[in-house]
């Protein structure tokens, strides 16, 4: 659909900024509502292709005064405000820290820019967990990695470290992950000192206690919780593999029920004030059967149309409520079934993709792939319905 069509109509149309597997899964997610979608991308991107979506190249939020003028421009035309969405952190933070300059123009699907601060800010998250009885792992917090030998007789190995704040901290050391798993003191001294070198002595560290268990032990409890900051419905799953495999983003993932998450995670967004939608991720600890909050993303995440497959189409329950419009929906799904991305998932895990980035131990054969990712499946980019999109990622990759 033409971008001045979309202009003209009598809805909030949504828009969306990133245009990966994100942000087709919440296209996908309006579409099967007959809403179009606006994609915002600073390249042209597979979504684009979508039947649900009218892509524009825009520029990168990091040159941000350039960002939000475009975005103001491309807003004063419409005929009712879109709602905005982001799909990651890079498009979240000018966003939110821009609201007063975009309200005028755009609707928004999250809390305003101190809440979003707070909520990335996983210092003040892992305080306030403690206040209010959510269990976190054993943590210290580092003003500057300068610090480390103020607490290095008391950590235990192997151990995380990780940024208060994620935001460009894997970009500026190099590394492919911005969470590191580190097995002993000399692994840390050499990450403290490459740290240093990449002029990140100014970010504040958390090192936590690395808890036993695997990949399928990370649980995300997806949250989509009202301007009152009450959870409206919430689906959980675990990670079956990810990228890196050790410490990386998800992709493929079984969604299963799992009610012991929802008590602490209404817990903390009613704390944090929050609105939208969540992704609050908990690892399982068998020593003593409790889950350990790991983190909080206050948008939606990579694999958000798994919840819309197992029956709670969470975008537009938020979109209803932008438009004051009543819905009914029960408050979580109990369908099982895999959520997975298959160009990624398979590429890595039997063409090589992790032994050539020195993790052999992942490797799967045929067989034992197929046998990982057995029952109901819902592809992030594969769609009967919907397959351009698809065969343009194939094509570039």
């Amino acid at each position: 659909m033409k971008l001045q069509k979309l202009k003209n109509i009598d809805y909030n149309v949504p828009l969306i900024l990133g245009g990966g597997v994100n942000g087709i899964g919440l296209a996908r997610s309006f579409g099967e509502k007959n809403i179009k979608s606006i994609i915002l991308d600073t390249a042209k991107n597979f979504s684009f292709f979508s039947k649900y979506v009218t892509g524009i190249i825009c520029p990168h939020p990091r040159e941000e005064n350039e960002f939000i003028n475009f975005l103001i421009e491309l807003g004063k035309d419409f005929k009712n405000k879109p709602l905005l969405f982001v799909t990651n952190d890079h498009w979240m933070i000018p966003v939110s820290k821009n609201q007063n300059l975009l309200i005028k123009y755009y609707e928004f699907s999250m809390s305003d820019w101190k809440i979003i601060e707070n909520a990335t800010d996983k210092q003040y998250m892992y305080k306030i967990a403690e206040e209010i009885g959510i269990d976190i792992p054993q943590t210290f917090y580092l003003e500057s990695i300068t610090k480390i030998d103020e607490i290095s007789n008391n950590i235990t190995y192997p151990c995380i470290l990780k940024p208060v704040v994620t935001v460009n901290f894997a970009e500026k050391l190099g590394a492919p992950q911005r969470v590191f798993t580190l097995n002993n003191k000399e692994e840390l001294q050499k990450l403290s000192k490459k740290i240093l070198i990449s002029g990140l002595d100014d970010r504040e560290i958390i090192i936590q206690e690395y808890i036993p268990g695997d990949i399928s032990d990370l649980y995300t409890i997806t949250t989509y919780s009202n301007k009152n900051a009450d959870i409206v419905c919430y689906s959980t799953g675990h990670k079956l593999r990810q990228r890196p495999p050790v410490a990386g983003t998800i992709i493929s993932g079984r969604v299963i029920p799992e009610p012991r998450l929802y008590e602490p995670a209404k817990k903390l967004i009613k704390k944090l004030n929050f609105f939208g939608i969540a992704n609050t991720e908990f690892k399982y600890d068998h020593r003593d059967n409790k889950y350990k909050l790991m983190e909080i993303n206050p948008r939606p995440g990579k694999w958000n149309y798994s919840v819309t497959a197992s029956g709670i189409n969470m975008p537009y329950l938020l979109w209803q409520e932008i438009r004051n419009e009543n819905s009914e929906t029960k408050l979580y799904s109990d369908k099982e079934l895999i959520w997975i991305c298959l160009f990624e998932d398979f590429f890595n895990t039997v063409l090589g993709g992790f032994r050539k980035k020195g993790f052999p131990e992942y490797s799967l054969s045929l067989w034992e792939y197929f046998k990982s990712v057995k029952g109901k499946k819902v592809d992030a980019i594969i769609s009967l319905s919907d397959p351009l999109p698809a065969i343009f990622y194939l094509f570039n990759h």
